[in-house]
């Protein structure tokens, strides 16, 4: 986990990846706090990707590095 507040457009979609890259994680660990709800993901309609927001990746380093 990064020490600093991670820099990420608040309004961007993310993928897993893209989340764990930003927070410094590797992607079992964002799979993790899915299951546990500290990070939330929505499924896209076409093609079935799960994706989160800016917003998301900020609050789930707030509730887990503060």
């Amino acid at each position: 986990m990064v020490s600093t507040k991670p820099v990420c457009e608040p309004d961007r979609r993310y993928s897993q990846k893209e989340a764990a890259l930003i927070l410094g994680v590797e992607r079992h660990t964002i799979r993790r706090w899915e299951n546990d709800g500290c990070i939330r993901f929505e499924v896209r309609k076409a093609g079935r990707t799960k994706f989160t927001t800016g917003r998301q990746i900020l609050k789930c380093w707030e509730a887990t590095y503060l």
